[in-house]
């Protein structure tokens, strides 16, 4: 049977796997919530931050969210009758061993490298521009993903984008440029962090795109067991040259790193693997357009920041564009 196609998104390459269709109310719900946990990172780090460096409190945070991970893995792996790793689903029923192998290798390393862009790249850049540059903005310059996300996916994955999607990319963007002139103008912006995040957002992307490959076969924990403890130590020995590993105890930075371990870490790689399983790489980036909105809520609650008007209405097109990406199109 048929499954029928993703609403804003026409993939002319077929998954490996082909998952079970989903509504566009719980795929829009989860997108949401992914937002929301995603654009509570920064916060949660501006917090952590001032006990410690950036590049030691991400390690610290991906070796956590690793050793909690490994354990569930494990009893997913038994359960699943020994096979913690190995490629599943529809894309794997009557191919050739020889065949089989040589996808499971690859997937073993697209996987890792994957993680390596989606944390230790996109997260350290972004962790260190943020020490010059604000929590809400931080969100701003990230939210500019899923265009360029959108731009690779159709010209490595052949995804084609309808004119609906297209054109709510294209709203939800002008809403970032706005939001992103008016902060500048209000008050002076490091340029050296903005383009530390500006370059992590680049790897965020193709690290999207990179999870679409391996989305429909491997087991979303399976994947997070690679990704977590590979990023931690890849940026273990970074954060002992650049800041000595120093950390101030205390419960405000051991909050912020349970924080963005669990909730963080392990919630939004499980989510956006869904995402992209679900919706494909533009679709799910394309809830990163809910950052601003989400990223200026909480620095206003939890930090204290003042929201602009210019930032309300930056808001606005944001919005009507993700409804726009999220739209069915017409048989």
């Amino acid at each position: 049977m048929h499954r029928p196609a993703i609403p804003g998104v026409a993939s002319v390459a077929t998954p490996a796997a082909a998952p079970p269709p989903v509504s566009l109310l719980r795929f829009a719900l989860m997108g949401t919530l992914f937002s929301f946990v995603w654009s509570s990172a920064f916060i949660a780090g501006k917090v952590g931050m001032a006990a410690s460096g950036p590049l030691t409190l991400l390690s610290l945070r991906f070796l956590l969210a690793g050793l909690l991970v490994w354990p569930i893995s494990s009893v997913r792996g038994d359960v699943r009758g020994g096979v913690p790793g190995g490629a599943h689903g529809v894309g794997a029923v009557g191919q050739p061993e020889h065949a089989r192998k040589a996808q499971q290798r690859r997937d073993g390393l697209v996987a890792p490298l994957a993680g390596l862009l989606n944390n230790a790249v996109y997260l350290g850049l972004a962790f260190v521009g943020m020490r010059t540059v604000p929590a809400g903005l931080t969100t701003i310059l990230v939210s500019t993903s899923p265009l360029m996300t959108s731009a690779l996916a159709a010209l490595a994955l052949r995804e084609r984008l309808g004119w609906r999607a297209a054109a709510g990319l294209a709203a939800g963007f002008a809403g970032v440029v706005w939001i992103m002139r008016a902060r500048a103008l209000s008050g002076a912006a490091d340029l050296h962090g903005v383009a530390l995040i500006l370059l992590g957002t680049v790897a965020l992307s193709v690290s999207t795109l990179l999870y679409r490959q391996i989305a429909g076969r491997l087991d979303p924990w399976r994947i997070a067991l690679i990704q977590l403890p590979v990023s931690g130590l890849v940026l273990l020995p970074l954060a002992w040259w650049r800041e000595g590993l120093a950390v101030l105890p205390g419960a405000a930075f051991f909050g912020s790193l349970l924080y963005l371990a669990v909730v963080v870490s392990i919630g939004t790689t499980l989510m956006l693997l869904w995402l992209v399983r679900h919706g494909g790489a533009a679709r799910a980036s394309s809830f990163h357009l809910l950052n601003p909105l989400f990223g200026t809520l909480l620095a206003v609650l939890l930090l204290g920041e003042r929201i602009p008007l210019s930032d309300l209405l930056g808001a606005l097109p944001i919005m009507a564009g993700l409804g726009l990406v999220l739209r069915p199109r017409r048989a």
